[in-house]
């Protein structure tokens, strides 16, 4: 059967029954400008009786702005499909975007983002852009930083060039662990990190030289499962081996799981092992992983609101620090 639903009112029909500007109707539904409050009423008045609802078209045609945000993430493979911080970050995102009337374009990293500079800063198809990780040289975030785009990040730029991001406090974190682990009597933390760059990785290394009096850096060559049970494998196997890991992610840490039952030992009475991100890997594993969830969710949320008051030409409260908080399960037992 055939729809008998009338089409849906347009901005210019909501004008003209207004006798208001588009650019009139635009700003009485997004707020961004001070409307006389006769007007306004006129507006929702005429709105209503249209059964009028405004668009993102709609309103990118009366502002001028796209209402699309570029989305760039560092790291692809096995680092991107598999991590489970991005995968609940970025419905986090998308929601945050949403609920402010923007779609994304995602850009990918490195030198493919090349052929995004010109259709997206060039021409500004896009009102802003987010970055998750952001690389020091890399061609999109340059384009962008040497633009007027507006941008913020998830973790900081390398060269703390702005202050425009949202992350956890790593040292806090870093302080947090090396306590548990010495309450639980572990003496020999190792980090379990991978070679990469992004403040991540840097505040996570630093934080570590703070904190932990013993220390023994284990480097994975890759961000997989592979590459970091050989690293702790081999870590195991040295004259002096940690007794506990401190893994910069929950998917590193299920890797020292097998490598330290390989070797022959238990997690928790022999070997501790610590994670980031409280994920389902670290519940669900073998021995249940003691880890530190960072809310990504909340990063989410944070970060496109951050953009959306950028973009507005408001300076926001930055950066952001999102809370932490460590979940000790079996693998930081002793017993």
């Amino acid at each position: 059967m055939a729809s008998t639903q009338a089409p849906k009112a347009t901005i210019f029909e909501l004008a003209a029954a207004a006798n208001v500007s588009i650019t009139t109707v635009s700003h009485v539904f997004s707020g961004n400008r001070p409307v006389n409050e006769e007007t306004r009423r006129r507006v929702l008045a005429a709105a209503e009786q249209l059964a009028y609802t405004p668009s993102t078209r709609a309103r990118a045609l009366a502002t001028g702005r796209s209402y699309s945000l570029a989305l760039e993430v560092s790291f692809t493979g096995e680092a991107l499909l598999l991590n489970t911080f991005f995968a609940s970050l970025l419905p986090a995102i998308s929601l945050a975007a949403v609920e402010r009337g923007y779609s994304f374009v995602y850009v990918p990293p490195a030198a493919e983002a090349r052929k995004f500079i010109e259709p997206l800063v060039g021409n500004r198809r896009i009102d802003g852009a987010l970055f998750v990780d952001p690389v020091i040289g890399d061609p999109f975030l340059e384009a962008v930083r040497a633009s007027d785009v507006p941008f913020a990040s998830i973790a900081r730029p390398l060269d703390s060039s702005s202050d425009n991001w949202v992350d956890n406090d790593h040292a806090h974190v870093c302080e947090v662990v090396a306590a548990h682990l010495a309450r639980s009597g572990y003496e020999r933390a190792a980090l379990l990190t991978i070679e990469a760059e992004g403040s991540y990785i840097a505040d996570y290394l630093n934080g570590y030289q703070k904190a932990f009096a013993w220390q023994q850096l284990v480097i994975a060559d890759q961000f997989t499962f592979g590459a970091a049970a050989h690293a702790a494998s081999q870590a195991l196997r040295s004259p002096e081996p940690p007794d506990a890991f401190f893994c910069i992610h929950d998917q590193l840490a299920i890797a020292v799981e097998t490598a330290v039952e390989a070797e022959g030992l238990k997690v928790g009475k022999d070997v501790g092992i610590i994670g980031v991100g409280d994920s389902m890997l670290a519940r669900q594993a073998r021995t249940p992983l003691s880890s530190v969830n960072v809310f990504p969710h909340q990063h989410g949320s944070a970060v496109v609101a951050m953009l959306d008051e950028l973009i507005a030409g408001a300076q926001p409260a930055a950066p952001v620090l999102i809370p932490s908080r460590l979940v000790a399960r079996g693998s930081t037992r002793r017993k």
